[in-house]
């Protein structure tokens, strides 16, 4: 072998070793920890939500009473929720909290469906429901989800006031009772 051949042989062996020395890379990690609590918030919209019902007479003598929502405003359910991986899906309950329904009438809510803004994973309405001071759930089925927050987001609360039995009614001026809305786990 010729000298010129051995030392272009020493140099390529001699770069050929030293190449991982110059092409190393150098690398720093972090680890990165958050974490999302359980959610479980509900809200009525808008604000100044009072529902003002009045039983009138008839038209004609004889005639069944009327019940008149006069109010006629329009109230929404907002809420927003976390669960966990495992955990249980949400509903939301209704109840009486204060005060009693006058003898007499029945009072029912009933949640619409989702307004469709928001996120997937909002409940669903389990129809009219009757309430009373037991906890009744008007929305099941709710996973990690948020309805928006405001007047036409989540869902529409719609109210009714019947007569059930009207020998038990009593003539009396602002009869008031409170409604509490309650998220809780299944």
């Amino acid at each position: 072998m010729n000298k010129g051949l051995k030392i272009t042989l020493i140099i390529v062996i001699a770069l050929w070793l030293a190449k991982p020395a110059f092409s190393q890379s150098d690398n720093a990690n972090i680890n990165v920890r958050f974490s999302v609590p359980e959610i479980a918030v509900v809200d009525i919209e808008p604000d100044y939500n009072n529902i003002e019902f009045s039983v009138n007479a008839s038209a004609s003598p004889g005639g069944e009473p009327v019940v008149e929502n006069v109010s006629n405003e329009s109230v929404w359910i907002n809420y927003s929720s976390a669960i966990r991986l495992t955990g249980n899906k949400r509903m939301i309950n209704v109840q009486i909290s204060d005060n009693d329904v006058p003898p007499g009438i029945s009072f029912y809510i009933e949640a619409s469906a989702a307004s469709g803004l928001g996120s997937a994973n909002q409940g669903i309405s389990t129809g009219k429901v009757r309430v009373t001071h037991e906890p009744r759930p008007i929305i099941t089925g709710i996973g990690s989800c948020y309805t928006g927050d405001g007047v036409n987001m989540g869902h529409e609360l719609h109210y009714f006031l019947e007569i059930s039995d009207f020998t038990k009614i009593e003539s009396a001026a602002n009869q008031v009772f409170t409604v509490m809305y309650t998220i809780t786990d299944n």
